[in-house]
């Protein structure tokens, strides 16, 4: 099924479809959740609130021209709250770009004003990537696939030439964020 007969179903509140995408993408995020050490309670809240983000932006045609799988932007809303909920707590700080430098800003629309400065320098800089480090980083850390697949999926004739090119968006990545501070 296309992203735009999904977005179509879920403008139409196709109940069926929207207990689907709840149901297929409860584990992946969950296992997100528990790197994180969130409780179990916030974990659900989060998951809850992604899926009542989803079909909100749907229904104010903000994923029209969706680039990536409506799973892979439902899991990257459930990221994206978790990383909020985790620097509202203080468990988490936007310097510690290890874990959110990845985060699948292609294609995953939020409002400029409610991003803050540093987020807005995060995202700004992801943007600047090639494309190639862009696949890759989503890949790898937005879609969770292992080496050996990315290696399929991108055509890399070894994965120590992949591994390579990872660490070189990663330095790039971050340089860029240092130019910016």
């Amino acid at each position: 099924m296309s992203n735009q007969s999904i977005i179509e179903r879920i403008k139409n509140n196709d109940e069926a479809l929207l207990k689907k995408i709840y149901l297929d993408n409860k584990l992946s995020f969950f296992k997100i959740a528990n790197q994180y050490q969130l409780p179990e309670d916030v974990a659900l809240d989060i998951y809850q609130d992604s899926m009542v983000a989803l079909i909100e932006n749907v229904r104010k045609n903000k994923i029209d021209d969706l680039q990536s799988s409506i799973n892979t932007y439902f899991i990257g809303i459930g990221k994206f709250m978790i990383f909020n909920y985790l620097k509202s707590v203080k468990k988490i700080k936007l310097e510690d770009i290890d874990s959110i430098e990845v985060n699948d800003f292609e294609g995953f629309t939020t409002d400029e004003d409610v991003l803050n400065s540093k987020e807005v320098t995060l995202k700004k800089a992801y943007e600047t990537l090639g494309d190639q480090c862009k696949k890759i980083l989503n890949l790898f850390y937005f879609e969770n696939k292992k080496l050996d697949e990315i290696q399929t999926i991108l055509n890399y004739e070894n994965k120590d030439v992949l591994k390579s090119q990872k660490s070189r968006c990663i330095s790039h990545l971050k340089k860029l964020l240092n130019l910016k501070k």
